[in-house]
């Protein structure tokens, strides 16, 4: 069964016959012609939206978005699900169009049929070969609006479906590139872990510095005091622009792991929207919780 033969069909426990509106009790609009019955009542019904009253007219279109409203589904906002969708419906107007141009050429050619056969007793010849062009005539007219609209609806599907393939492609472009980013912060994740550990490295080699020139002073004259009193400036100079790398480092950090947790989110939704229809509308992307890395200490 197709999508569209799948939403035509009634809802369980739903008489024949009734607006396949879900929720609606009205019985179905009759039929304008020969052919596949409506499935709809095509009245006005107010509704409740977010504490408003709000006029919706139940027809095949209103009553997708009402069941992908009750479903949970992305809304239009959504550029692929909203091409995807215009593509449906628009699939829908021309299946429907088709149908009824069909019941409308069976109803001309049983009238042409009938009027065959009238024709075969009437008692004026020429006058029943007259009013059999004219019906002739009417009914050429008649398909060939048919087959122009038929031809409109075409052109409007195979519109929506090259408007879907490109949405697809940005899609995945966008993905490589924000895959292609993620490996980029990775890799200046690891250079500022690698910085970290040489600046503690720096640290300790000048705190041992530190303490063979105390050492030496507690012996020396006051030229090497003068000696340690530059060494003590130049190491506290030192350990303040380490607390400093150590804070921009933390931060950098923080901002990485935010940038992570954008880029997962954002290739999970762009991700989900490359696949099929059926399984976008039933199929949840899971969710990952990004660990954040520890502040380093001070």
């Amino acid at each position: 069964m197709t999508l569209t033969a799948a939403q035509n069909a009634p809802a369980p426990g739903q008489e024949p016959g009734r607006c396949r509106y879900p929720g609606c009790p009205n019985p179905a609009r009759a039929a304008d012609a020969p052919g596949r019955p409506p499935g709809y009542c095509g009245q006005d019904v107010g509704e409740d939206r977010d504490g408003t009253t709000v006029a919706v007219r139940h027809t095949a279109m209103t009553a997708f978005r009402r069941r992908a409203q009750l479903a949970g589904q992305p809304s239009d906002a959504r550029p692929v699900t909203a091409a995807i969708t215009r593509a449906g419906a628009i699939r829908d107007d021309a299946l429907a169009a088709m149908t009824r141009l069909s019941g409308q050429l069976a109803a001309a050619i049983d009238q042409l049929a009938v009027l065959g056969a009238q024709l075969t007793t009437a008692a004026d010849p020429e006058a029943a070969e007259a009013q059999a062009e004219a019906v002739r005539a009417e009914a050429a007219a008649q398909l060939e609006h048919a087959r122009a609209q038929a031809a409109v609806h075409a052109a409007a599907r195979h519109s929506a479906e090259l408007e879907a393939t490109e949405a697809r492609a940005a899609a995945a472009e966008a993905i490589t590139m924000m895959e292609t980013q993620a490996d980029d912060l990775n890799r200046a994740g690891q250079a500022a872990r690698t910085a970290e550990q040489e600046l503690a490295g720096t640290r300790t080699r000048h705190a041992s510095q530190m303490a063979a020139a105390r050492t030496e002073a507690d012996d020396a004259t006051r030229g090497r005091e003068q000696d340690r009193a530059r060494h003590q400036g130049e190491l506290s100079a030192l350990d303040a622009t380490i607390t400093t790398l150590r804070e921009q480092l933390a931060h950098a950090h923080t901002a990485l792991d935010r940038e992570r947790e954008r880029q997962h989110e954002t290739v999970t939704a762009l991700r989900g929207l490359l696949t099929s229809p059926h399984q976008a509308k039933t199929a949840t992307p899971p969710t990952k919780t990004a660990t954040r890395r520890p502040a380093a200490d001070s």
